[in-house]
């Protein structure tokens, strides 16, 4: 596949011309192919009566092309409508017993520990692997791993400094332990190119409102082909081993079956599917491998660029340990967020009481020099009165009497 045009990309975000937007670990802006998918949903349920709008066969296709997009098999796949509600399922489907423990980490978002909290109230311990740095190394899994740990739950990317875990290397202790490893991987879909099938992982839980350039209350779970008749789960029908795979969601959207779809329950979400399926192509029109290689081109501009003008981050600076997440550390972050969207028409975001920059492939080195412009002109602005009032009070102080 021929490397893309990226200025020719960028037109198909119409908010470009508008804003420098760089938040996308929170959403992304939409592409043109969404506003298109909207379209022709509406279009089909007003003229034929959403023959098309509401088809299981659709829906079928799109798991499909999404397994394919993603690197899974049809049958790992489960549509849901966030990362939350993957994080759920895994968090309720394991036999756990009073005295286990699962392992997360203290990097994670809240969503990733609140649907694992129950477990508390049955005996089960959670501990939190602590990061170094800012980073979390294999060493920090294992030093909180012994033999009655019976999960460990991660994100692939941090939401936060967007540290990115190693998961094979995690992966495959995890297989040698005997443990389950559930991941979300909302940062990374979209954006890294490994495919899901290769990250060692039981489950992974993405949403589809970043980098899939979906709707937010439409996402996926990936569950391993073995683990997917082992899971609990509360839905409408337990699988039937005696019904082929290939009618699930084809006949009837009530055929559970065993594969993933098992941890779907009742109507999916037509709409939310459809764009993501028309987010998909979008993506498979440029590579995902391109993709990556030009996140990993502008973030590392972007490191530079914060060196630069003396500015702090605790991303780290290879590659392998990041994705498109660049944190800032500046006093009074959330402030200056404020002051970047109203003053500069920059979208930023804050976490961990750091600045956050996050960028796509639709971003260009000039989205950072101006958003890097922006940062330094009004930490500048900021820090002059406090210099102002510092030299009118070495004027006064006249000495003792």
């Amino acid at each position: 596949m021929s490397a893309p045009t990226w200025a020719a990309l960028r037109s198909e975000f119409p908010t470009l011309a508008n804003w420098t937007y760089l938040d996308v670990a929170r959403k992304t802006v939409a592409p043109r192919c969404q506003e298109r998918a909207m379209q022709e949903y509406c279009r089909d349920v007003y003229e034929n009566a959403g023959a098309d709008a509401w088809s299981a066969v659709n829906v079928a296709e799109t798991r499909a092309v999404m397994a394919w997009l993603l690197g899974a098999k049809p049958s790992e796949i489960a549509f849901t409508k966030n990362t939350t509600e993957g994080l759920n399922i895994a968090a309720h489907g394991f036999a756990l017993e009073p005295g286990d423990n699962i392992v997360l980490t203290n990097l994670e978002h809240v969503a990733n520990v609140w649907v694992w909290k129950h477990w508390e109230q049955k005996g089960v311990e959670i501990r939190f692997a602590r990061h170094l740095d800012g980073r979390l190394p294999l060493e920090a899994f294992l030093e909180k791993m012994d033999g009655r740990t019976r999960v460990v739950s991660t994100a692939y990317v941090t939401y936060g400094n967007g540290y990115r875990v190693n998961l094979p290397e995690l992966g495959r202790v995890c297989r040698e332990r005997g443990v389950r490893l559930v991941v979300d991987g909302v940062q990374a879909a979209g954006i890294l190119a490994a495919p899901l099938n290769e990250l060692g992982a039981d489950i992974i839980s993405i949403g589809g409102h970043k980098g899939l350039f979906g709707l937010t209350g439409s996402g996926l779970v990936y569950c391993r082909e073995e683990l997917v008749n082992q899971l609990r789960t509360d839905f409408v029908k337990q699988p039937a081993a005696a019904e082929p795979a290939a009618r699930a969601h084809v006949v009837s959207q009530f055929d559970y079956v065993r594969t993933a779809h098992r941890f779907e329950g009742g109507n999916p979400n037509f709409l939310g599917i459809r764009v993501l399926r028309h987010g998909a192509g979008f993506i498979q029109s440029i590579g995902l491998k391109h993709i990556e290689q030009r996140v990993r081109a502008l973030t590392t501009t972007c490191l530079k660029l914060l060196k630069a003008a003396g500015l702090k981050s605790l991303t780290p600076h290879a590659w392998e340990e990041r994705a498109q997440i660049v944190n800032v550390l500046v006093p009074n972050a959330a402030q200056l967020m404020e002051r970047l969207k109203e003053k500069h028409r920059v979208v930023t975001n804050v976490k961990d009481d750091a600045l956050r920059l996050s960028m796509s492939f639709f971003n260009n080195e000039e989205d950072l020099e101006r958003a890097m412009h922006a940062l330094r002109r009004e930490l500048a602005a900021k820090s002059a009165p406090a210099r102002s009032l510092r030299a009118a009070g070495s004027a006064l102080d006249v000495g003792p009497d």
